[in-house]
């Protein structure tokens, strides 16, 4: 053999196997994913009907993980921390079992003063204005159907609609301690929230509802066409 061919022979490499290949790039993929879900956006589906009627059952959310700060998976270890905002639509761990996601509004930040009594909520002394709103059909966790007045509340510059009776299922005033949120479900007569369970520390966020990408009306087996895309208040 010529030196000519056996240096040209020792200058070839042989390519990667295919199988290779489609493993490296799966590899890739899958790391660009988990990045993306742990940091930046999750997905997120809604099971109960404790927030109508902004969110109904059936919705399926991108929640920003990035506006409270950033957090390491599986750990409490944050970093660029940011405090969440009162109104904010915020998923996080429920304290009872930080396995489970929870969401609701923040209704109170540290600091503030909550009184919930007589169906009305109010912020330091100062009752959330309501203003009716009709009523609204929605559906339960169970697929059966309910019915309920619906106000427009005004928490403070946040407006946004809730759905209440003219009792209330829970009472009481609380103090929010500093790094810590008191939560309410939209649904007041049909949600577990802050008002059984106490207040949810800023560590426990895990990220700020902003957009519905999908409703899926499982009791009518139809699409929600007019929530797609709905930017969340």
């Amino acid at each position: 053999m010529s030196e000519t061919m056996k240096s040209l022979e020792e200058g070839i490499k042989p390519s990667k196997p295919v199988w290779r290949e489609w493993v490296e790039s799966m590899l890739v993929i899958a790391v660009i994913a988990i990045v993306i879900r742990s940091f930046i956006v999750a997905p997120f589906v809604i099971p109960s009907s404790s927030m109508v009627s902004t969110l109904e059952v059936g919705d399926y959310l991108f929640v920003s993980r990035y506006n409270y700060g950033l957090r390491i998976p599986f750990t409490d270890i944050q970093f660029f921390t940011s405090e969440a905002k009162r109104g904010d639509i915020v998923v996080f761990d429920y304290p009872e079992d930080r396995s489970k996601d929870y969401i609701k509004r923040i209704v109170g930040v540290a600091g503030d003063e909550i009184e919930y009594k007589a169906n009305s909520l109010y912020v330091n002394g100062e009752k959330m204005k309501l203003t009716p709103d009709g009523m609204h059909t929605y559906v339960m966790g169970d697929q059966s159907m309910a019915v309920s007045p619906q106000y427009i509340e005004q928490l403070f510059d946040v407006e946004h609609k809730v759905l209440r009776k003219d009792y209330s299922i829970r009472d009481g005033k609380w103090k929010v301690p500093a790094g810590h949120y008191f939560m309410l479900g939209d649904n007041r007569n049909n949600s577990r929230d802050s008002r059984f369970w106490g207040f949810v520390p800023q560590e426990y966020l895990v990220g700020k509802a902003v957009v519905v990408w999908w409703s899926w009306n499982a009791a009518t087996g139809s699409v929600r066409w007019d929530r797609l895309g709905s930017l969340l208040k």
